[in-house]
């Protein structure tokens, strides 16, 4: 009986671990996912956030156009992306985070572009904290559920979840756990 007790314990965990973080599914067209990324780009186009400098604003600008392709789940605007972030990243110096972005552009695998993003947001936090904001904030968002359970940050110009490292099957999994100012 103790035995069919903790079996049902360790069960109930397990069910409860792994519905953590699950988003209803949703079957969006091509339509809708363009005008989430139209909307993802708007807010990054309005200034806000705004740098002291335009080289990490570039980082930045380019780091949320390779998130907004990780949260569509597409793998060639991600390779984009990553691209032009390599670059700009290397314009500033930071040669670590120009190798992670040179992977990610590499890789024709979401899973692999993924599973890099994480030591890429980590670079890329460090050189927009060491320029500075003139105006606006960045989100730290974090999803419990990333990297095999191990968890991940990203960052976003707003508060909203849109999480890069699911897409649609966990899209709203994750919260803010940093406001960049």
């Amino acid at each position: 009986m103790k035995m069919n007790t903790i079996l049902i314990s360790s069960l109930a965990v397990l069910f409860a671990v792994s519905t953590a973080c699950q988003s209803e599914t949703t079957n969006k067209t091509a339509t809708e996912q363009h005008d989430d990324h139209e909307q993802e780009t708007a807010v990054t186009e309005t200034g806000n956030p705004e740098f002291k400098d335009e080289s990490s604003n570039a980082v930045y600008q380019h780091y949320i156009h390779l998130k907004t392709a990780l949260v569509n789940s597409d793998v060639k605007e991600a390779q984009s992306g990553a691209a032009a972030l390599k670059t700009a990243l290397s314009n500033v110096g930071n040669n670590k985070g120009a190798d992670f972005a040179s992977k990610i552009a590499a890789a024709s695998d979401l899973k692999q572009q993924r599973n890099d993003f994480d030591a890429l947001t980590a670079e890329v936090e460090s050189v927009i904290k060491k320029a500075g904001l003139k105006s606006g904030k960045i989100y730290k968002q974090y999803c419990p559920m990333a990297k095999n359970g191990d968890g991940a940050y990203w960052l976003a110009s707003e508060k909203e979840i849109k999480n890069p490292y699911y897409g649609d099957d966990m899209l709203n999994c994750g919260e803010v756990k940093e406001e960049i100012k």
